[in-house]
């Protein structure tokens, strides 16, 4: 009877833990922006690499391999988005329709930060401001991500993608990025449309 009180009680602890510490993330927090956030310089330097095919220009480090964690860039994107006249409240949303569908088989794990003109708005006043895919596999990440540079400052770290969306006129996105870049220990590579 101990032992099964003693389960019970683990498991419950645990269940705990995971719902505190997972769940689909649905909030903005108010808090400062990381100093990461606000020092990364505005452009990096180009990296004697081998280019990726397309217009991107790569940065980045020799960490190529090891991608981002989601939780690790939740906040400090909602932080210093929210910080724009244009995005007074945003929040992460799941709706992988923002992959093309070519891409949606391939994906593991989709969010998008969406802005909107105040709490309670059912449609944002500007979507995808920046999007997290983890992918299934490191392939599928660099053609997505070689395809949405094209367009906009992405970071490609190993099966993950951070796209760094339209873009907010008082936010560096491309010092978003290395930001984020850093957040995830310096993983990955910056491509940036030409």
């Amino acid at each position: 009877m101990k032992r099964l009180l003693i389960a019970t009680a683990v498991a419950g602890a645990t269940l705990l833990l995971t719902a505190a510490c997972g769940g689909d993330d649905k909030k903005t927090d108010d808090k400062a922006v990381p100093a990461a956030a606000t020092s990364a310089p505005a452009s990096a330097a180009p990296a004697e690499s081998a280019q990726p095919s397309g217009s991107a220009k790569p940065s980045g480090s020799a960490a190529a391999g090891k991608g981002v964690q989601f939780e690790k860039i939740a906040q400090l994107t909602g932080d210093l988005f929210t910080k724009d006249e244009m995005c007074p409240v945003g929040k992460w949303d799941s709706n992988s329709t923002g992959v093309p569908s070519k891409y949606r088989s391939a994906v593991a794990n989709f969010k998008q930060f969406d802005c909107y003109k105040k709490k309670g708005d059912f449609m944002p006043s500007r979507g995808q401001q920046a999007i997290f895919v983890e992918f299934k596999a490191a392939n599928a990440a660099k053609a997505y991500a070689q395809e949405e540079a094209k367009m906009y400052p992405v970071l490609l770290a190993g099966n993950t993608v951070v796209v760094a969306g339209t873009g907010l006129p008082n936010t560096d996105m491309k010092a978003y990025l290395q930001a984020v870049q850093e957040t995830a220990g310096g993983a990955g590579e910056i491509l940036a449309k030409a």
